[in-house]
C-alpha cells in the first residue's frame, strides 16, 4: 500500500533531537537523563534538555543491534535475564557503538518508579557512571487503583521538592508562563496522538499500530514541544485525507487485531509485511496509548501527575482486562496478539490470565507469542510467524 507520507519526517526530527541533545551543554543547557514518566515540563520550563536512555534502547534495538551490545552489557556482569533495553543502553556505552553517537553525558538523572523497578537500577548504575546525582520519585503501588490520600500527598510532595532541587540546580526561577506554555503544548499533542490512535476505529484502518510504533519518538522524546505539534498535526490531516480516500494501512484488510507488550523492535519491518500480506491489520495496541494520557492542566499539574503516576499507569489485573474489553469493542477486533516479553516480566506475567478473561468475556481468541522487546537471541523470528499463521488459520475457519 501506499506508505504514509509523514513518517518520512522521523528521521530528520530523530536527527535533529540527538544533534540537539549533543549540543545542549555548550549551549548552556542541563543534561537531564529522564524516563517517559516523569514531568518534562518542568525541564524546559528550565531551560534544560531532557534525555531518554529507553528511547536511546529501542533505537538501538530497531537497528538490529541489540544482541552485540547487550553481549558488552553481559560481559560486565549483567543477567541475560535482566531487561534488553536496560543491557543495550549500558551495553552501548561499554562498546562505544550507537545509531545516535550515544547519549551526552547527564547532569542530572531523573527517575519515576511507577513505570518499573528495573529503570530505577538502570539508572543508579548510570548515575555511578557518570557520577552525577540521581532524584527518584518514588511512587508507592496503588493496588487496585483505589484512592489513597496519604500517598498522593506524598507523591506530591516530592513534585514540590523537585522544582525547588531543578531551580537550586539551575540557578533560576521557574518561569510561569513558559511552564504553562510547555504544558499546553505537551497537553495538544497528547491530544493529537489521541487523535491518531482512534483513527484506528475506522474500517478499513488507515493507520496501524506498526506505524504508531514509528510515529512514537516526538511523543516520547519531545512532549512540550512546537516540534511534537507540528508532526502530528501533519499526520493526523494526511491520515484523515487517506480515510476519507478509502485509502487503508493494510491492503484487502480481513482481520483487526490488537498488540500486547511492547513492539518487537528488531522485527518491526518483518512482522508488519507478514501481516499486511495476509491481510491482517494491528488497530490498537495498550501500549501506544499509554501517551495519550500525558496532559496535565496548567492550573495544577503536580496534582495531575501525582494521580498519573498513582493511578493511571497502575496496570492492575482489572483494569487491564478492561482496558482490553473496551478497546475489543471499539476496534470491532477479531484476535488478539499476546506478546510475552522476557524483558518486560512486569506486564508478562499474568498474560495467561489476562487471555483467559478477556476471551472469556469476549469470545474473542488470542494467541501468545514469547519473544523479547530487543534481544534477538532470546527468540526464533521464524517460529513467531509460525504461530501467527496458524492463528490466522483459525480465525479464517471460524
Amino acid at each position: 500500500m501506499e506508505p504514509i507520507k509523514s513518517l518520512k519526517q522521523i528521521k530528520k526530527v530523530t536527527t535533529e533531537y540527538f544533534t540537539a541533545a549533543h549540543m545542549a551543554r555548550q549551549n548552556n543547557k542541563k543534561v537531564v537523563y529522564c524516563n517517559v514518566f516523569t514531568p518534562v515540563e518542568m525541564l524546559y520550563a528550565l531551560d534544560m534538555f531532557p534525555v531518554y536512555p529507553e528511547n536511546h534502547a529501542a533505537i538501538v534495538g530497531a537497528r538490529k543491534m541489540a544482541a552485540e551490545v547487550s553481549a558488552a552489557a553481559e560481559g560486565m556482569g549483567y543477567s541475560m535475564d535482566l531487561c534488553s533495553y536496560a543491557r543495550c543502553d549500558l551495553g552501548s556505552i561499554k562498546a562505544g557503538i550507537s545509531p545516535t553517537w550515544g547519549l551526552p553525558k547527564p547532569d542530572l538523572i531523573l527517575v519515576s518508579n511507577c513505570q518499573c523497578g528495573t529503570l530505577t537500577k538502570w539508572f543508579e548504575v548510570l548515575g555511578r557512571m557518570y557520577s552525577a546525582p540521581m532524584i527518584l520519585i518514588d511512587v508507592p503501588h496503588s493496588d487496585d487503583g483505589a484512592a489513597d490520600i496519604e500517598a498522593e500527598k506524598y507523591v506530591r510532595a516530592q513534585l514540590v521538592d523537585l522544582m525547588g532541587r531543578l531551580e537550586e540546580m539551575t540557578g533560576r526561577k521557574l518561569d510561569e508562563a513558559m511552564f504553562k506554555e510547555t504544558i499546553r503544548l505537551s497537553g495538544e499533542a497528547s491530544d493529537l496522538w489521541t487523535r491518531m490512535l482512534e483513527l484506528g476505529m475506522k474500517r478499513p484502518a488507515p493507520i496501524t499500530v506498526f506505524d504508531q510504533f514509528i510515529a512514537m519518538f516526538p511523543m516520547v522524546s519531545q512532549r512540550g514541544t512546537q516540534i511534537a505539534v507540528d508532526f502530528y498535526s501533519g499526520l493526523i490531516d494526511e491520515l484523515e485525507e487517506r480515510s476519507a480516500a478509502g485509502i487503508s494501512a493494510v491492503k484487502n484488510e480481513k482481520y483487526r487485531l490488537f498488540w500486547d507488550n511492547l513492539p518487537i523492535w528488531p522485527e518491526l519491518g518483518r512482522l508488519s509485511t507478514f501481516l499486511g500480506d495476509r491481510g491482517a491489520a494491528l488497530v490498537t495496541s495498550i501500549y501506544t496509548w499509554a501517551w495519550s494520557k500525558l496532559a496535565v492542566s496548567q492550573d495544577d499539574p503536580l496534582t495531575d501527575w501525582t494521580k498519573q503516576y498513582l493511578y493511571t499507569f497502575n496496570l492492575h489485573f482489572k483494569s487491564r482486562v478492561d482496558n482490553y474489553v473496551d478497546l475489543a469493542r471499539n476496534y470491532q477486533l477479531d484476535g488478539f496478539l499476546y506478546h510475552s516479553n522476557r524483558s518486560c516480566k512486569w506486564i508478562s506475567q499474568d498474560v495467561q490470565e489476562v487471555r483467559a478473561a478477556v476471551t472469556e468475556i469476549t469470545g474473542i481468541p488470542g494467541v501468545i507469542i514469547e519473544a523479547d522487546q530487543n534481544d534477538t537471541r532470546q527468540y526464533s523470528v521464524e517460529t513467531l510467524e509460525k504461530q501467527i499463521d496458524n492463528f490466522l488459520d483459525m480465525l479464517r475457519k471460524g
